[in-house]
């Protein structure tokens, strides 16, 4: 239908309004004919319905006006008898007047010509199998290998006797008018269900064995060890329930290979319950030397200086901007000794707050834009990519306290001049802030303890300030962590649900 109504176009067509005196026209559709074998006829008519130009054998009678759409139709062949053939028309455009036709184009196809690409498949296939194509009313347009014996014509898989046959529609012609077509294959039954046939039998013939070998090992396993198992099983189900390992064990003390895993299983308890304990309590005293540790260590540089400066003010003696001096310099560190003690608080028990939907574009720009200032100073450039959609089920002021404290680390960290970038974006289910800055990023041993207390590679820092955000995450259901990404540098990444029920 493509090859005719472009040929309808051609400039070629104009001969129709002169009749073809220089039989160009005739030509092509010779060559046509000749060229491709599924045609049988073409002809072109004027709009009187006289015959211009015509190759291949006769056609039936065509109506005279041109259609308005491209039509498909089946005709009976010109031989006569219960074969039917299809015929193609489409209207001759007016090169002179756009939207005008000047004769009409149409081509007889022989139906059977277009089965040459099925009849290598068939022969493959032993040759037995059966094409039919059809009307809806049941004219049978083509047929190959005899007609199959049809069933219903609506059905589209069904048994008729020795074939299994099926019925698909022909998809309509886009822009063109035509029959409803329908294409009926029958399938020998033997052969579309040979190879089902012997892999039901071979299926049988193994399953049975199988049924059979297993029925009997089953009864002889199940009779010989089925009680010491269930004997073991409600052994561990006992040590399950009371949820200690210091407790009794009561194992069977079967023979054979129960017996022998009931015992690894016994010494197996035994010897993890005597490391359990003795791990909590080295747990326990390592926990407490550390935090013990630091919180010395964090107190006595402020002690000795309140010391020294006591001891300095004692004296009465040091000139009056010495003692303002020293005065001030006992409040500032009474006020760390203060935050140290606040820092530790919060860490150990954490304030109760009131959770709801909050949005997070807006807790972080609250953050940055207080930090703004004391970047432009250091001369770092900060640079935001937030979404204002995204929102967090969370208290917004611990958010604040968490984003504070990232952008703060970032900017000690770089120390000068560099790029501090903060994006905060949706990932699935949960809201996401990403704090990256350009400074050294983390050294291998830091990353692995970095949210533990005490942890600090600053100075004047008590490495308090990462465990409590963690505390502060993980509270909100979300999750904190830090890495060094690929391009240098260091980077927060922090994760809060949205929903309630995330968490």
């Amino acid at each position: 239908m493509a090859d005719i109504t472009k040929w309808a176009h051609l400039e070629l067509m104009r001969a129709v309004l002169y009749h073809d005196v220089d039989k160009e026209l005739a030509q092509f559709l010779r060559q046509i004919v000749g060229a491709h074998e599924v045609y049988r006829a073409i002809t072109c008519t004027g709009t009187d319905g006289e015959v211009i130009a015509a190759a291949g054998d006769a056609l039936p009678a065509v109506a005279a006006a041109a259609p308005a759409r491209a039509r498909v139709s089946v005709v009976p062949t010109a031989s006569g008898g219960d074969g039917r053939s299809l015929l193609m028309t489409v209207a001759v455009a007016d090169p002179e007047h756009p939207g005008g036709t000047i004769g009409t184009l149409s081509a007889l196809l022989e139906p059977k010509r277009l089965l040459d690409t099925i009849a290598a498949s068939t022969r493959r296939a032993g040759g037995r199998h059966r094409l039919m194509v059809r009307g809806r009313n049941g004219d049978v347009v083509l047929a190959s290998g005899g007609a199959p014996s049809l069933e219903d014509p609506g059905s589209r898989e069904s048994a008729s006797g020795e074939f299994l046959q099926g019925v698909a529609g022909v998809g309509a012609l886009s822009g063109a008018d035509g029959p409803e077509l329908e294409v009926v294959v029958a399938e020998p039954a033997d052969v579309a269900l040979a190879d089902v046939s012997r892999l039901r039998a071979t299926l049988l013939r193994v399953g049975a064995l199988v049924l059979i070998l297993s029925s009997a090992l089953g009864v002889l396993v199940a009779w010989w060890i089925s009680e010491p198992v269930r004997r073991l099983t409600a052994a561990v189900r006992r040590i399950t329930a009371r949820g200690r390992l210091e407790d009794p064990i009561e194992l069977p003390r079967a023979a054979g290979e129960i017996g022998v895993l009931a015992g690894a299983f016994r010494g197996m308890v035994e010897s993890l319950s005597a490391a359990q304990a003795e791990a909590l309590v080295q747990s326990r005293r390592a926990f407490l030397g550390e935090i013990a540790a630091n919180i010395a260590h964090e107190v006595r540089t402020p002690l000795s200086v309140l010391k020294t400066s006591a001891q300095l003010l004692a004296r009465q003696e040091l000139p009056r901007d010495e003692q303002r001096r020293l005065a001030t310099n006992v409040a500032a560190e009474v006020d760390r000794l203060n935050g140290v003690v606040t820092s530790l608080v919060d860490l150990a028990r954490p304030r109760p707050v009131r959770y709801r939907s909050e949005s997070l574009s807006e807790v972080v720009d609250r953050a940055v834009t207080f930090f703004t200032p004391q970047a432009d100073k250091l001369g770092v450039t900060i640079a935001r990519a937030v979404d204002a959609s995204v929102r967090v089920y969370g208290s917004a002021d611990q958010l604040y306290q968490v984003f504070l404290n990232g952008i703060h680390n970032a900017l000690q960290a770089m120390g000068g001049a560099g790029r501090l970038t903060v994006r905060c974006f949706r990932e699935d289910g949960w809201g996401v802030v990403e704090i990256e800055d350009t400074g050294p990023g983390f050294a291998p041993a830091v990353i692995a303890k970095a949210f533990s207390p005490f942890c600090s590679t600053k100075a004047d820092g008590t490495g308090l300030g990462l465990a409590i955000s963690k505390r502060i995450v993980e509270e909100h259901g979300g999750t904190i962590a830090v890495e060094n990404p690929p391009a240098g540098g260091a980077r927060l990444r922090i994760r809060v649900p949205h929903r309630p029920d995330a968490r």
